[in-house]
C-alpha cells in the first residue's frame, strides 16, 4: 500500500469520526509524507551532504551566533515539543512522526535518520541534522512546492531541498570562496517562512496552525511587509517596521569578506517564545522575545466619567494589536495563553473587583477574557493534541492593526461615598498552561513564566446620588 493511503487509512482507524479528505496526497510526489517536504531528485539524501554549522561559521559568525541559540537552533531539541511529539507517536503508531519532524528536523527526515531513543525518551537525529532547522537546510532550498498540493497553499514543510555547493540566498552578486552562490527570490518571500508556519491536519486539511494565513490577509501583506521584515531585523527595527508599515533597512556585511550593503538580515528568528529559550539558556533571545510581545499591542480603557456608590459600574477594555504582523495570539492559538487580568480598587487599596488572577496552582480565573482557541476532537472534548484537532469550538484573537473590547461591571459598595476608584488592566502572555507544563514535563519541572505585554490605567470618580 501506498505510504499516503496507508497513513490516512491508519488515521482512520486510530482516530475513528474524521472525515479523509477526498484529494488525498499522492505518495509518488511526497515521499516523505505527511510532511510535504522533497528533494530535487525525490529519493532520501544522506545528512552528510550537508554543511555542519560549525563550518558555516568560519565566513559567517555574527550570523552564526545569531542563529545560535535561537528556536529554529533548537527546535529538535525542545522538551515542549519532544514532549508532545513523543505523545502522538505513541497514540499514532508513528502515523505523525514525520510531520513532526519535517519541520523541526528537515535534515533529519530527508535522510532518514530520525529515531526515538526509549531510554531517554526523546527523539535524536546526527550530529548535522540534530541542529534544527539550520543554516545548509534554508540555504539549499531550491523551490517550493505548494502550488501542486491539494491546498495549493504553504503548509506541512512545502519545500523542495537540493544540498550541494550551491547556497542560494536574497543577494544577486554574492560571491564566496567557500561555495557556490545563487539568487533565490523565494528566500525573500513569506512564502518560505509559511512553509513550516502554517500547519493542516494531513487527513481533514483542517488548519491547526495559520500564521501565514494570517499575514496574508492582512494590512501587512498589502503593504509588502513580508515576514523577514520582522522575524529577520534588529529587534527595535522590526517593532518599527510593525508600526510603521515601512520596510526596516539593515546595513552591514553578511560576512567579513563580503562587501558592504544597505540590508543584512538577522538570524535571531525571534517570535514571542521566551519560555523555552530561557529554559535553554538562550538568555538574548528570551529577552528578544520579551521585547516583541511588550510592543504587540496596548490596551485602552474606557470609563464613564463617574460611579455612583451602591450602584453597578460598568466600563470596557480595549486590546489593539498595534504591532504583529499576524494575530494575537499565533501559532498553536489552541495552547497559547493571552488574557486580561483586569483590577478594581478602591482609595485605599481595597480591591473591589478582579478577573484575570492566576491561583496558586498557576491556573488562570475560568471567567477571565482570554485570547485563544479553543480545539476540540471528533467527538467534541477539547484537545490540545494537535493530531487529534477535528475544528476549532470558537476563536478568539485579534487580526494585525485589529482590536477586541471586553466588557465589565462590578456593585460599587455603598460604604465607597467618594474618591476615586482606580481601573488597572494589564494584557498577560505566557506560552502554554501550567497545567499543560506539568503532563508533559512533569509536576514541578518548570513553572511557566507570564510576561506583562501592556498595561493601562484610569481613576473614576464616585459621587452619590
Amino acid at each position: 500500500m501506498r505510504k499516503a493511503a496507508a497513513f490516512l487509512l491508519l488515521f482512520g482507524l486510530l482516530l475513528p469520526g474524521l472525515s479523509v479528505s477526498a484529494q488525498a496526497y499522492d505518495a509518488d510526489n511526497y515521499p516523505f509524507f505527511p510532511t510535504l517536504l522533497n528533494t530535487r531528485t525525490g529519493k532520501p539524501v544522506k545528512s552528510s551532504e550537508f554543511e555542519d554549522p560549525e563550518r558555516c561559521k568560519i565566513c559567517h559568525r555574527d550570523i552564526y551566533l545569531q542563529w545560535n541559540g535561537s528556536m529554529h537552533s533548537n527546535a529538535l531539541v525542545d522538551p515542549v515539543f519532544q514532549a508532545l511529539w513523543r505523545i502522538g507517536d505513541q497514540e499514532t503508531d508513528g502515523a505523525i512522526r514525520n510531520l513532526c519532524s519535517g519541520c523541526h528536523t528537515p535534515i533529519g527526515t530527508v535522510s532518514e535518520e530520525v529515531t526515538f531513543d526509549p531510554d531517554e525518551g526523546v527523539f535524536k537525529a546526527g550530529k548535522i541534522a540534530s541542529r534544527g532547522v539550520q543554516c545548509d537546510f534554508c540555504h539549499t532550498v531550491l523551490d517550493t512546492t505548494w502550488r501542486d498540493t491539494p491546498i495549493a497553499q504553504p503548509h506541512n514543510g512545502t519545500l523542495l531541498m537540493d544540498p550541494g555547493d550551491v547556497k542560494r540566498g536574497p543577494y544577486r552578486d554574492s560571491n564566496s570562496p567557500g561555495h557556490d552562490t545563487a539568487y533565490s527570490e523565494l528566500h525573500t518571500t513569506a512564502e518560505f517562512c509559511g512553509s513550516c508556519h502554517n500547519v493542516f491536519h494531513p487527513v481533514t486539511n483542517f488548519p491547526i496552525e495559520r500564521t501565514y494565513d494570517e499575514w496574508r490577509q492582512s494590512v501587512y501583506s498589502r503593504a509588502g511587509i513580508v515576514c523577514q521584515d520582522c522575524h529577520m531585523m534588529p529587534v527595535e527595527k522590526a517593532i518599527e517596521a510593525a508600526r510603521t508599515l515601512q520596510r526596516p533597512r539593515n546595513p552591514g556585511k553578511a560576512s567579513p569578506l563580503g562587501p558592504d550593503r544597505d540590508n543584512v538580515y538577522t538570524h535571531e528568528f525571534v517570535g514571542g517564545n521566551f519560555t523555552v529559550t530561557a529554559l535553554l539558556g538562550a538568555d538574548r533571545h528570551a529577552e528578544i522575545a520579551r521585547e516583541r510581545l511588550q510592543s504587540a499591542a496596548e490596551i485602552r480603557i474606557h470609563a464613564p466619567e463617574e460611579f455612583v456608590s451602591g450602584k453597578v459600574g460598568r466600563f470596557d477594555v480595549e486590546v489593539i494589536n498595534v504591532a504583529a504582523g499576524h494575530n494575537l495570539p499565533t501559532s498553536l492559538t489552541e495552547v497559547r495563553q493571552m488574557w486580561l487580568d483586569v483590577t478594581v480598587r478602591d482609595g485605599k487599596g481595597n480591591v473591589l473587583f478582579r478577573s484575570g488572577a492566576l491561583d496558586e496552582e498557576g491556573n488562570i480565573d475560568p471567567a477571565a477574557d482570554i485570547f485563544r482557541a479553543v480545539a476540540v476532537d471528533s467527538d467534541g472534548n477539547v484537545t490540545h493534541k494537535p493530531w487529534k484537532i477535528s475544528h476549532f469550538a470558537s476563536v478568539r484573537t485579534i487580526p494585525p492593526k485589529g482590536s477586541d473590547t471586553s466588557d465589565y461591571a462590578f456593585l460599587v459598595p455603598s460604604r465607597v461615598k467618594k474618591g476615586d476608584l482606580a481601573i488597572e488592566a494589564v494584557l498577560r502572555y505566557r506560552s502554554f498552561s501550567q497545567e499543560l507544563a506539568d503532563k508533559l514535563l512533569g509536576e514541578d519541572a518548570l513553572e511557566v513564566p507570564v510576561v506583562d505585554m501592556t498595561a493601562a490605567v484610569t481613576s473614576v470618580p464616585v459621587v452619590r446620588k
